[in-house]
């Protein structure tokens, strides 16, 4: 009688764990434009020129946001060439805006399995399992970041030959989250934009990137 009991607890305590462990995710919104009117497009196989910003606070993080920028057209079949030669320019900006302070409420629970007979009518009932799970919480306060993504893609001969920006595509990346750690959301909002890439969106789509997305993981490896 010992084995279905151990079985049917082993069981409920994999149920329970099962149902608390999870992978990080971010939520992102994006949105892409495109000039309907304009003839220049984002063409497959088009080449790009990834461009950084020469006054950015951190250069280094700006060349590590360009070397994934240009993994990702690599990987969506967009070759990477020289200024001289580019059909596109891609400019991109980033951000983390100022924290904003929110009321979180937390539950905090805990299990507890056993097991036992019962009498009743017709003698003694069959053993039992049982499991308790009191709750309870409590509130407290955490901070909240606004993390943002912008590409710009430009048509390339104007560019050179003018320095004329005109606009090809332009994709936004939003995410609002407890994480300041801009280095590490980028990698989300990314892949979230490159999802999208060269598409009019019509509208902010709603996105979840999980950690263990192989997009994420080729950004980071």
């Amino acid at each position: 009688m010992q084995k279905p009991l151990g079985f049917l607890a082993m069981l409920v305590i994999g149920l329970w764990l099962s149902g608390c462990s999870s992978f990080a995710s971010y939520t992102i919104k994006v949105n892409g434009y495109t000039d309907p009117s304009a003839a220049a497009q984002v063409n497959p196989g088009g080449s790009f020129c990834v461009m950084e910003n020469q006054e950015a606070k951190n250069p280094l993080l700006e060349a590590e946001v360009k070397g994934k920028i240009t993994k990702l057209l690599l990987t969506h079949g967009y070759p990477v060439t020289s200024f001289e030669k580019a059909d596109y320019y891609l400019f991109f900006g980033y951000g983390l805006g100022e924290p904003r302070s929110v009321i979180t409420t937390t539950p905090d629970y805990y299990g507890s399995i056993g097991w036992g007979g019962g009498y009743g009518w017709g003698g003694w009932g069959g053993p039992s399992v049982y499991v308790g799970m009191p709750w309870g919480g409590y509130s407290g306060s955490t901070s909240l970041y606004d993390r943002w993504l912008l590409i710009n893609v430009v048509e390339g001969p104007a560019y050179r030959t003018q320095k004329i920006s005109r606009p090809v595509w332009v994709g936004e990346a939003h995410s609002v989250g407890s994480s300041s750690d801009l280095r590490t959301v980028l990698n989300y909002l990314l892949v979230a934009d490159f999802r999208e890439f060269g598409k009019n969106t019509g509208k902010a789509l709603t996105m979840e990137i999980k950690e263990q997305s192989p997009e994420v993981y080729s950004l980071t490896h």
